[in-house]
This record gives structure tokens, C-alpha cells and sequence, in this order.
């Protein structure tokens, strides 16, 4: 029961970070001025063109809220709890790539 609620709130932590304004870009212009944005890990992401990688830690994602609202309905199936247990790790591991894959991309702008 326990692993099935920290399962939710793990996700719904994950996609809080991910939406968060954490990385500062800047750029010189070439007036001279320094240009600074804001964003998130999923807008480098799409800037970066590697989008496919917020596809993946959505299904993960949903396949892991799913069968951890299962678990907590009373179905108690190994091969839901198995289920269960491979999309945490997946969704964890996509989340750690995804945060290394962001923090190294830098956007080009021409």
C-alpha cells in the first residue's frame, strides 16, 4: 500500500520538476546585449528536438498512476504489481535522463 501511494506521488513530483523554471539560457546578441530566458526541462527538451523522451515518461507515467489506483482498488494481481514495479523504475530512470539530456543541451540560435 505504501509503495502504491509513494508510486503516485513520485510521478506526480516528477512532472512538477519537469515543468519548473530551473535552467536560465543566455545569449549575446550581436548588438552587445545579453538576451536571458527562463525554462523548464521539457522546453529544452522541444528546443532541443528530443521531445520523444516527455512521450516516454508520460506513458511511463500513466501506466504506473493506473495500476497503483489499481492496487489501492483491492486488485491484487502479480502481474499488476509487476506491472507496477517496472513502470516506477522506467519512469524514474527516464526522469534522471531526462534531467542529465536537459542539462547538457544547449540551444543554438541563428
Amino acid at each position: 500500500m505504501l509503495m502504491t501511494v509513494l508510486s503516485i506521488i513520485v510521478n506526480i513530483g516528477y512532472f512538477a520538476v519537469l515543468n519548473m523554471n530551473i535552467y536560465t539560457d543566455r545569449v549575446m546578441m550581436p548588438t552587445g546585449e545579453v538576451l536571458e530566458w527562463h525554462r523548464s526541462p521539457i522546453t529544452r527538451l522541444s528546443i532541443a528536438d528530443q521531445s520523444f523522451l516527455i512521450y516516454l515518461q508520460i506513458v511511463l507515467a500513466a501506466v504506473s498512476i493506473i495500476t497503483s489506483v489499481l492496487l489501492l482498488f483491492g486488485v491484487r494481481s502479480r502481474m499488476i504489481r509487476t506491472i507496477q514495479l517496472v513502470s516506477i523504475l522506467g519512469s524514474t530512470i527516464v526522469f534522471i535522463i531526462i534531467m542529465i539530456v536537459t542539462s547538457n543541451s544547449h540551444a543554438n540560435y541563428a
